[in-house]
């Protein structure tokens, strides 16, 4: 029970930390601010995270968990064949851009703010791009493209530049550019199966 009641905790303080270091950014929101009108004292919160930075983590690996789900296996549900699949990826994108039109990829901004200051949470940015990376060169291997890795890294370049113009832009349409040339990159690679935008 008491272990439950650890996790149940640490849950809650994740959560407020998730919203409150994507809206206002990791330096410029203070410990006080994440638990603003939650009722839990930073003492409270330094019994299940040492420090900021060990709390940025933890939120870090939340954020990929939960692009996991939302992200990624959603897709999964939509199903298709591998490249359907990847097309798919900047549809479900645009749509939570919609919904959230301010919040681009939290990965991204912790690589951008810890660069050169804290190698573990650069690390963590750094381990989420790889991730969603790595779900895009498994499609391309999957969907049979000789040269997985190189179209794979391609398209993520496109993924990932247009969710930081859509923020920048206050506008999702990017990923409708960035989805059209992912299309042309596939059918560049594999000229006899063409793709078409929908």
């Amino acid at each position: 029970m008491e272990d439950a009641q650890i996790a149940s905790k640490k849950l809650e303080i994740l959560r407020r930390a998730y919203d409150s270091f994507y809206d206002g950014g990791f330096h410029a929101t203070g410990i006080d601010a994440v638990m603003a009108d939650t009722g839990i004292s930073k003492r409270t919160l330094y019994k299940y995270f040492n420090s900021k930075e060990d709390l940025i983590e933890a939120v870090l690996g939340y954020y990929q968990t939960r692009i996991s789900e939302d992200l990624f296996q959603a897709v999964k549900v939509v199903g298709g064949d591998p490249r359907d699949q990847i097309l798919t990826f900047f549809d479900i994108r645009e749509q939570l851009i919609t919904s959230r039109p301010l919040r681009g990829c939290l990965g991204i901004k912790a690589s951008q703010e810890y660069i050169g200051k804290h190698e573990g949470i650069a690390a963590s940015g750094q381990a989420i791009a790889e991730f969603v990376e790595g779900n895009f060169v498994r499609l391309c291997r999957e969907a049979g493209f000789e040269k997985a890795e190189t179209l794979g890294k391609e398209i993520t370049i496109l993924f990932q530049g247009a969710i930081l113009l859509a923020q920048v832009y206050g506008s999702p349409s990017p990923l409708e550019t960035a989805k059209a040339a992912a299309i042309a990159l596939m059918n560049n690679a594999d000229p006899k199966r063409q793709r078409t935008a929908s």
